[in-house]
């Protein structure tokens, strides 16, 4: 299970929550761009976050490697590429945690 205190350090981060916002409905946050394979079958290519987030690559890929460490995102290596998709029970499991700490 994954610490509560380190999963809400990773969301403080306006960028990473605006990710894991973007990654729930990727058909409709990323309509604007085009990817070699449907968003449905891999995710979304690491280039798009970084564009769609004005971001530099490294500042994408710190961003992308946290997400990842919590387990909420899962990475696919497709050739040179990477995509990312949303891992839905690992962030539900977070959500419940954090729900079920604050009940007094």
């Amino acid at each position: 299970m994954t610490d509560l205190n380190d999963a809400l350090k990773v969301l403080s981060h306006p960028t990473r929550r605006l990710i894991l916002g973007w990654l729930a409905r990727p058909e409709d946050s990323f309509q604007a761009y085009t990817q070699l394979y449907d968003f449905s079958v891999y995710g979304v290519c690491a280039s798009l976050i970084q564009d769609k987030a004005g971001l530099s690559q490294p500042a994408t890929s710190q961003s992308l490697k946290a997400l990842g460490d919590q387990g909420w995102v899962i990475a696919t290596k497709v050739g040179k590429w990477t995509y990312y998709k949303r891992d839905e029970a690992r962030l539900q499991a977070v959500v419940s945690q954090l729900v079920s700490n604050l009940k007094v």
